[in-house]
């Protein structure tokens, strides 16, 4: 992504680049204008709710190839790097809601704040923006063109439905989304902020419908399938307990032992024994 060193309008979007002061309408610090932080390649960036003491412990950072979704008036700011690139995109989630009501014919929506997502396509709009606009200010039709197609884009990625939120659950699509993420990554340190951002949802609204639909909170439900992992490579292998503790993602060997102690009622190395001896008396 290129880096451009402007700041432009128009009713219901504006941008700027993460490097750059703004100087847009005051109507920014209003709560229904929302902001999408997009850094380019090797820049992270940081908003926060500094100033604002309703929400001052928010903060929120984001690197390539995610993107992040905060309130208009979060702070943002780059650390350590001479030459921060990207953009932050406004929009009036008011127009943007209703939009997608035209185009949709959907009922009125809300974008989730203080969430990161992987968004190929917005941060291709963003390329896009970048390079027809370096340098010049765009026109304001073609702008509102542009914040069009970016407002259908959110609304549909992102949007909730306002009266079908407290009913809401993960489709088993999206279960497997998870269930697949979990696989592959089951030796790492899983937040449910992370499983949130892989389905672009805010953190309370994954835990709710995540729970809706399994009846298992999130990080039981990893735990769970972080026993299950070590439970097969017990049986089927003589690997220290150590690794195997670390290839289910447990931090420590004594986390490991208390956790599973807890659920399967005995510690690891007594239910290799058992699992070794019911084995030695049922050969194959």
């Amino acid at each position: 992504m290129q880096p451009i060193y402007c700041c432009s309008e128009s009713r219901c979007l504006h941008y700027h680049s993460i490097g750059a002061s703004c100087t847009a309408d005051r109507t920014l610090n209003s709560v229904q204008w929302i902001s999408c932080v997009i850094p380019a390649d090797r820049t992270t960036a940081h908003a926060s709710a500094a100033g604002h003491s309703e929400r001052s412990a928010r903060r929120i950072s984001v690197s390539a190839p995610f993107i992040a979704i905060v309130p208009a008036w979060a702070h943002i700011e780059t650390a350590h790097d001479d030459d921060p690139r990207g953009l932050v995109l406004a929009f009036d989630s008011v127009r943007l809601s209703e939009t997608a009501r035209h185009s949709f014919g959907s009922e009125p929506c809300d974008i989730p704040r203080w969430i990161t997502a992987w968004d190929p396509f917005l941060r291709q709009a963003a390329e896009t923006l970048s390079a027809v606009y370096a340098g010049i200010g765009p026109a304001p039709d073609c702008l509102a063109a542009f914040a069009d197609v970016l407002a259908l884009h959110l609304a549909g990625r992102y949007g909730r439905a306002r009266t079908r939120e407290a009913g809401a659950r993960l489709s088993q699509t999206k279960l497997a989304v998870v269930d697949d993420f979990i696989h592959l990554h089951i030796a790492e340190y899983i937040t449910v902020e992370r499983l949130a951002a892989l389905l672009h949802m805010s953190t309370s609204h994954f835990a709710h419908a995540f729970k809706n639909a399994t009846g298992l909170t999130p990080h039981f439900y990893v735990t769970t399938k972080r026993l299950r992992y070590a439970e097969c490579m017990l049986i089927e292998g003589s690997m220290p307990l150590i690794d195997v503790g670390a290839r289910a993602g447990f931090q420590t060997q004594q986390h490991f032992t208390a956790v599973f102690h807890q659920f399967a009622g005995c510690t690891p190395r007594a239910f290799r024994l058992a699992h070794a001896r019911l084995d030695a008396r049922n050969p194959p």
